[in-house]
């Protein structure tokens, strides 16, 4: 099945929390696929007078994404976690 005829079912930052859908989907024998994101997240200091000085971070989010007609049972095993 091709990527986009899935559905985003949630995105979450937290690895642990990441880890914990990807067990349930395995668990219940749940079809998905895992799309990442890294947004860059920039220093609230104003990086034009001093410099960034290495204190920007990387966030990861971890999209999930389901067949369409998995959706229901899906949500209702998401509302457990």
């Amino acid at each position: 099945m091709y990527f986009f005829q899935k559905t985003k079912i949630i995105t979450v930052s937290d690895s642990k929390k990441k880890e914990q859908i990807q067990e349930l989907f395995a668990k219940h024998n749940i079809e998905y696929k895992i799309k990442v994101k890294e947004i860059l997240q920039k220093n609230p200091i104003d990086s034009a007078i001093i410099g960034t000085l290495g204190l920007n971070r990387i966030k990861i989010m971890y999209s999930f994404y389901v067949k369409k007609e998995d959706l229901l049972v899906v949500r209702e095993l998401l509302k457990i976690l």
